[in-house]
């Protein structure tokens, strides 16, 4: 989404006017209509006000969503990831190299139970 439409959505969610943005910002109004339209951009030093009058942070007036929220269309906290293929494959060759080695100590067990009783 374009830093316009994020200005114009989150200033008619806060039900606020451009003169209203304008004044709250320090800037006017026709400047705030420049942002809406993408014919300009807010200087740096109007980014933090900016949010703040609009209720959001200055990663989300950027456009830096991730992208599960941006699917989704919510703002808050993301679902943690789950494990990928390669993640959960690496698990279950792991489980069965375990299982390897847990076969091989209990042959190596055996063995040297058999030459000990031999040894008797």
């Amino acid at each position: 989404m374009a830093m316009g439409e994020i200005i114009q959505t989150g200033r008619a969610k806060r039900g606020l006017s451009q003169e209203k943005l304008a004044e709250l910002v320090g800037v006017s109004r026709q400047a705030v209509s420049k942002w809406e339209v993408g014919d300009a951009v807010p200087d740096t030093d109007k980014l933090v006000p900016l949010a703040r009058a609009l209720g959001i942070t200055t990663d989300e007036l950027l456009g830096n969503v991730p992208e599960e929220q941006e699917e989704a269309g919510e703002a808050g906290p993301s679902q943690p990831n789950k494990p990928g293929w390669f993640a959960t494959h690496w698990y279950w060759l792991g489980l069965i190299l375990a299982a390897w080695g847990g076969y091989m100590l209990l042959q190596l067990v055996i063995m040297l139970f058999s030459v000990g009783i031999m040894m008797l």
